[in-house]
């Protein structure tokens, strides 16, 4: 139910920010305020065992395209133009040491130099480096704030506005805890600071992706 409260408040928060959002070319698996979408099947889910970091999640959601312009308030996208998960929120065997667990606080999604979206309207808060991350954007939604982790390029800067859909890096593998190429995502609730399973996000942004679809068949 706190998450359900909590993404209503994103959905309301993200519709009073969008007028003052960016308004940049959306990639497919966006929507948004007279911004071009290209959706057609429902999303499929699938688990891989490729390489991993060791602060990452994982799962999948394929989208094809379909073309049509149209006007909603509620501005979505995916961060990655398919979406494959290869390690999941949670508790797990250490990649960099096997004979420990350790917590995973966000998702490993397959990605090899591919384009990161922001997957809704908010403010750059970090664009750096770190050592176990290597260079990540973390931006902030208002409800919660998002990283993404091991990436190659760095598109975007700090206090900079970003819209859903808006390219704000490239995936890769840089920082120390990570095996292979892939993009890293974790988010935090902002009012307690705590981590949750960003599918919470994907499976909300999905779930919009093709309800606004189906209203343009």
């Amino acid at each position: 139910m706190r998450k359900t409260t909590l993404l209503l408040a994103m959905c309301l928060g993200l519709y009073f920010m969008g007028n003052a959002q960016q308004r940049e070319a959306a990639p497919f698996n966006t929507i948004g305020k007279t911004q071009t979408k290209e959706i057609v099947s429902e999303p499929t889910v699938t688990e891989t065992s490729e390489a991993v970091d060791a602060d990452s999640l994982n799962e999948q959601e394929s989208m094809g395209s379909d073309t049509t312009t149209y006007y909603v308030p509620l501005m979505v996208s995916l961060p990655l133009k398919e979406i494959k998960v290869n390690s999941p929120f949670g508790m797990r065997r250490d990649p960099m040491n096997r004979k420990k667990s350790r917590m995973h606080n966000g998702l490993d999604l397959k990605a090899r130099f591919e384009n990161v979206y922001s997957m809704f309207p908010g403010t750059v808060i970090a664009a750096s480096y770190s050592s176990s991350g290597g260079y990540y954007v973390t931006v902030d939604y208002g409800v919660c704030t998002c990283s993404f982790l091991h990436l190659s390029k760095i598109e975007v800067s700090k206090g900079q506005r970003v819209s859903a859909g808006q390219k704000i890096g490239v995936s890769g593998n840089t920082g120390k805890r990570t095996t292979g190429p892939h993009l890293h995502l974790s988010c935090k609730w902002s009012d307690t600071g705590k981590y949750f399973d960003p599918k919470v996000l994907l499976r909300f942004i999905t779930n919009e992706l093709l309800k606004y679809s189906k209203t343009c068949l």
